[in-house]
């Protein structure tokens, strides 16, 4: 089983694997702390028996019966099991190695420190010397059953621990992984949430109460509220702007009675053109948020057919060439390949956007710079953009100004409703295209993604 790298960065699998090593460190510490207080034990009843020993020999009450007696141990004890060594204040050392280091009280002494000569030895013993008699007596006792023992306990610990080190990790690893799977569920649902996306939801937990699937109602909950909240709004905006179009559109009538039919001064008819302008901007706002709102509905993608955005491209720039020309701008049209690039869409809409990104373009390039449109193809996607090499947009404004009526110059000095780039954002969603807003350097490049046809 693997996990992607950036799992390890989850919370499940850092708690699994914390749980893990405790677990891992609680069992060695207790086959640890056993093997320590059983080989305590053992050194003890070692110290015991070589000190009963040496007492044995300090029974003896005449030194010659002591080193007959000694001699006769020596011969018939194995250097495997137990090293003796006397060291008699006058004559020869007897022992059944050939030599062993001195020691000092009880000391653990490698197989090292002991001259075997002809005999096999342990790997380790317990030794200590002493004062028997005319003489200095070493009794070294092997410790090959605690050497065995400790290798024992390894050997439990490693047949024991890994099989249940490896299950664990299996077993913690899948639970982790449904745990992860299951928070990427809930952040991916924040994410599309983020994005506006309200109609998503945490899928159905097959009835789990845990703290993820609380989670995951709770979160589906605010999505529905949030849905419900949002389509209020816009239901309101809706109606407002129906209900005011026509009253609206009524004044634009009287006001055009009223330049016709009635003789005016130079200053009313200045106050009349304002007057004029002015309703005709808040007719375009209305007109624009009906129309916003009808795209976000979603009825008019049944009228959705292969559509050729390079031939829509090519018309949308003829025609707006004479006025950018007029205004002092050029217009640069590149098609990346021949051919027909088609999307599934409707051309009125898809012009609108093209329309309403050069507008913009316009809008906020200085005169005499060039505003370049390019439509090409790209992995399977049909890509169009249009570039210019005005201010741009800051990056922590790209997101703020897709939204409806939000105008990157507060101060609102500018022409334009606010509602452009929104209405552009709407439509790209509506024929499921990608836009981002990037860095020209300088200016800003509008890029759409749409699926191929």
């Amino acid at each position: 089983m693997t996990l992607p790298v950036f799992a390890v960065r989850s919370t499940p699998l850092r708690l699994t694997l914390l749980l893990l090593l405790l677990f891992v460190l609680s069992s060695i510490a207790t086959f640890a702390a056993a093997y320590i207080v059983i080989r305590t034990s053992y050194d003890a009843a070692l110290k015991t028996e070589i000190t009963q020993a040496i007492e044995t020999y300090r029974t003896v009450p005449e030194d010659d019966e002591l080193l007959e007696r000694l001699s006769q141990d020596m011969a018939s004890t194995r250097p495997a099991y137990r090293v003796l060594q006397y060291l008699p204040d006058n004559g020869p050392r007897i022992s059944n190695v050939e030599r062993i280091e001195p020691v000092s009280g009880f000391t653990i002494l490698p197989a090292s420190a002991i001259a075997p000569g002809k005999a096999t030895l342990a790997e380790s013993y317990l030794a200590q010397s002493a004062r028997v008699g005319a003489g200095q007596l070493i009794v070294a006792e092997t410790r090959e059953t605690v050497i065995e023992m400790g290798k024992v306990f390894v050997a439990m610990l490693l047949i024991g621990l890994l099989p249940t080190i490896v299950i664990a990790t299996i077993a913690g690893l899948i639970v982790a992984r449904g745990a992860r799977n299951r928070i990427d569920t809930i952040q991916g649902v924040l994410h599309d949430m983020t994005l506006g996306r309200l109609a998503v939801r945490v899928p159905d937990m097959n009835g789990r109460e845990d703290d993820l699937s609380r989670m995951g109602h709770a979160v589906n909950q605010m999505a529905s509220a949030q849905e419900a909240l949002i389509a209020s709004m816009r239901q309101v905006s809706s109606d407002i702007a129906h209900d005011l179009k026509t009253p609206i559109q009524r004044v634009g009538v009287i006001l055009d009675q009223l330049r016709h039919k009635t003789a005016l001064s130079a200053g009313q008819e200045a106050l009349l053109t304002r007057a004029e302008a002015e309703t005709d901007g808040i007719v375009k706002t209305f007109q624009a948020l009906l129309q916003l709102a009808q795209i976000e509905g979603g009825a008019v993608r049944d009228r959705f057919v292969a559509t050729d955005v390079a031939d829509v491209a090519t018309d949308v720039v003829d025609l707006f060439t004479p006025d950018a020309e007029e205004q002092g701008y050029r217009l640069d049209l590149a098609l990346g390949v021949s051919g027909p690039l088609n999307v599934l869409g409707d051309r009125h809409l898809l012009a609108q956007v093209l329309a309403n990104l050069i507008g913009n373009a316009m809008r906020h390039t200085p005169t005499g710079r060039a505003i370049k449109v390019g439509v090409t193809r790209l992995q399977g996607h049909v890509v169009l953009s249009v570039s210019d090499d005005g201010p741009g947009i800051p990056e922590a404004e790209r997101d703020k100004v897709l939204q409806r009526l939000y105008r990157l110059e507060h101060s609102r000095t500018t022409e334009g409703n606010g509602l452009g780039l929104s209405l552009v954002s709407a439509i790209c969603d509506l024929h499921g295209a990608t836009l981002t807003l990037e860095d020209a350097m300088p200016g800003l490049r509008v890029r759409i993604v749409f699926p191929a046809a």
